[in-house]
């Protein structure tokens, strides 16, 4: 298998990057989640042209899972200085530390043996702060806390355990609540600011409207407004034979989540299952667009909806949708670009055209065995 640790020019450029380049400079990390021994790729996005250069692969030395039950998952994280970057590992259960004070060479492994991961929508997540890393394993129904140390080698500062079908998980903007997928619904948590600890704080679950009359809609990708007091996640009906795309929302309080609601979507193109919403950075100030990943279910349809949203009153609308072969992943969006993971093994990069379409610029894919890719971000964030 070929394993690069470093494309030598490039990756030495890189690692010499102030700050100030970072922020006129838009970069890509995707989690390969590779069976046979895992790796982060770190690329460059020309965002003119839609080019990915490819500047390194950082092995992880853990494994990936290869595929994916639920690929509304992140599992990549990158501090806002871009000095440490972080990987979960699924089928070793660990999680990769790299630094950029050693060039990104890997610090180490992080794993602890009641922590196990599995192929349902684990994530990590870091505080705005970079001080602490947010891990869900649902293998063992847990979520770890770690402490994020000066070096970006990781401490076991806790573990909650006995919530069911967790997954997706964020750090609100303000660093205060843990928002999580788990127990049937949402849940979420209060974060301790100076030890980085989490208090449980309830779970409310979506069984209103096209919802009802059966199992709850399970929550899926998860966004989180700026002004910290709406989250949102991509969802669908359970019944497969009318399953149509819904977003779900709740509000955030210090008591938690209230008011839990479910907004019916339009169906265009036979996109169906909604797995991953991306605020644009007008609709995380609370009105803009957002963009929805559209997984196939094995059934319909793969692609992304783009909506228009409003915080208040609350609002989703369909404004257009595009199709996006072979499959839908996670999204990114940087301005008029966005950057869809699509599984098994390609990145596709598109132009956000004025009415919402999307106009392929590139294809890249990763042509090493094994992988399972679905995980990416862009970096620096922007919005």
């Amino acid at each position: 298998m070929r394993r690069l640790q470093t494309l030598l020019s490039s990756f030495a450029a890189v690692t010499g990057l102030c700050l100030s380049s970072f922020a006129a400079t838009e970069h890509v990390l995707a989690n390969n989640n590779n069976s046979l021994g895992n790796s982060v790729v770190w690329y460059d996005l020309n965002t003119k042209t839609g080019h990915l250069k490819m500047v390194s692969v950082l092995d992880t030395h853990g494994k990936g899972w290869g595929g994916e039950a639920d690929l509304s998952g992140v599992q990549q994280a990158i501090s806002p200085d871009a000095g440490c970057i972080f990987a979960l590992d699924l089928l070793s259960s660990d999680i990769a530390a790299f630094s950029r004070a050693t060039g990104y060479k890997r610090v180490g492994n992080y794993f602890d043996q009641n922590l196990v991961s599995n192929a349902d929508g684990d994530s990590i997540a870091l505080s705005p702060n970079g001080r602490f890393l947010y891990a869900s394993y649902t293998g063992s129904d847990s979520i770890g806390v770690w402490r994020v140390n000066s070096d970006c080698s990781l401490a076991l500062i806790t573990q909650f355990g006995g919530i069911t079908s967790l997954g997706p998980l964020e750090v609100t903007p303000s660093g205060t609540y843990l928002l999580a997928r788990g127990g049937s619904g949402a849940s979420e948590f209060a974060i301790d600011h100076a030890t980085g600890s989490i208090t449980y704080l309830g779970t409310v679950a979506f069984s209103s409207g096209p919802c009802s009359g059966g199992p709850a809609c399970m929550p899926y990708g998860i966004q989180v407004a700026k002004d910290n007091k709406l989250v949102m996640f991509a969802s669908f009906p359970p019944d497969v034979r009318s399953t149509f795309p819904v977003m779900l929302t709740a509000q955030i309080t210090s008591s938690g989540l209230i008011n839990p609601k479910v907004r019916a979507l339009t169906t265009e193109k036979d996109l169906r299952f909604n797995i991953f919403p991306f605020l644009s950075a007008a609709a995380y100030e609370g009105n803009g667009t957002i963009y929805l990943g559209v997984t196939t279910g094995g059934v319909s349809t793969p692609g992304v909806l783009t909506a228009d949203f409003t915080e208040k009153p609350l609002h989703f609308a369909v404004t257009n949708s595009t199709v996006v072969q072979p499959q839908v992943g996670n999204i990114a969006v940087t301005g008029n670009v966005m950057v869809i993971a699509e599984y098994p093994n390609q990145i596709g990069v598109f132009r956000i055209q004025k009415d919402g379409s999307l106009k392929l610029l590139s294809t890249t894919t990763i042509d090493e065995q094994g992988e399972g890719l679905f995980s990416l971000s862009i970096f620096p964030n922007t919005r």
